[in-house]
């Protein structure tokens, strides 16, 4: 049984072979038997609590890979919240965020990352960070083309980088952003000890394609906890080598990239042990003109399923979306 009390009646792979091809066209439309029960297994089955809410799951190709998205569509939308999750992670643990959104009237587009979730790819692995970019790239065009404006733009660590990615990589600053917002929780720079992980990863990278996950105490919802460790059949069971790889690269060129006149609001946990956020917040100090900070204290990482108390300061520091 998962946290909103459904049993599980569904594997990932048949689930996938429901998915149909992302249209508008899917709107009004009712989703196939098993996508239904997917979605309530993770309560993404909004609908009763939003006046006229349209939930559509489809597919769209980016980077070789074929993605997952998710469309929670309201009538007279004020805007469009793109939301972009965290490593391991994928749509389906992301409710609280999405529900959020939609309660201050914005439609929610996001998707599972390559290799993650329901969409394809190697689980939790990946060659270069450019191919999340194209994803994203991909994902932004949609949302620009198809949804109401302004665009929100909402990233959770990984996530988080991939948005500072696209960000930095085109100098993209007041004049030419596509958001009216960017809110990045306990986004991703450097993990928690870079230096020691750097050299275990030239040590093992000849013999090993991968490690065993460890689930770690990354917030104190002990529900959450429970869930994803025991409960959630996305969730991947192995950190790979090449992922770590691609992320050595990125900070490389995270660090050296030129700042930009632009502001971001970052959401951070003080007992955050996965990334370095001390140094993380320097880094985004220089790169960011307009870099601003909400510290969630004794937060740990997964800000996006934290306990209630410290998630509604999380929620709090997205209000307003704009």
């Amino acid at each position: 049984m998962n946290q909103t009390g459904v049993e599980m009646k569904w594997t990932p792979e048949q689930v996938q072979g429901q998915i149909p091809p992302l249209s508008m066209a899917l709107l009004g439309k009712d989703m196939p038997e098993l996508i239904n029960i997917y979605n309530q297994y993770y309560g993404l089955d909004l609908e009763s609590k939003f006046i006229g809410l349209q939930h559509v799951v489809g597919t769209f190709d980016a980077a070789e890979f074929t993605i997952c998205g998710h469309l929670f569509a309201l009538p007279e939308a004020k805007g469009t919240v793109l939301l972009v999750h965290g490593y391991y992670d994928h749509v389906g643990i992301y409710n609280h965020i999405i529900e959020h959104c939609l309660s201050q009237g914005f439609n929610v587009f996001t998707y599972d990352l390559p290799g993650h979730g329901l969409s394809s790819g190697e689980r939790a692995a990946i060659d270069s960070f450019r191919q999340y970019d194209h994803v994203f790239c991909a994902a932004l065009e949609w949302a620009q083309k198809e949804l109401a404006s302004p665009l929100v733009v909402i990233g959770q660590s990984t996530g988080g980088a991939v948005i500072i990615n696209y960000l930095l990589s085109r100098g993209i600053d007041k004049t030419n952003t596509p958001f009216a917002n960017i809110f990045l929780m306990a986004p991703l720079v450097r993990p928690v000890d870079w230096k020691v992980s750097k050299l275990f990863y030239y040590l093992a990278r000849p013999f090993l394609k991968q490690l065993k996950r460890e689930f770690t105490q990354n917030s104190d919802n002990l529900d959450f906890l429970s869930f994803i460790s025991t409960s959630d059949p996305l969730q991947p069971l192995f950190l790979k080598t090449n992922w770590v790889g691609a992320l050595k690269k990125w900070i490389k060129f995270i660090e050296a990239s030129q700042p930009v006149d632009l502001d971001i609001h970052v959401i951070q946990g003080t007992q955050d042990g996965t990334v370095d956020y001390r140094h993380n917040m320097l880094v985004l100090e220089d790169k960011f003109k307009g870099f601003d900070v909400t510290f969630v204290e004794q937060g740990r990482h997964h800000l996006a399923n934290e306990e209630m108390a410290k998630l509604k300061q999380v929620l709090s520091a997205m209000t307003p979306l704009v």
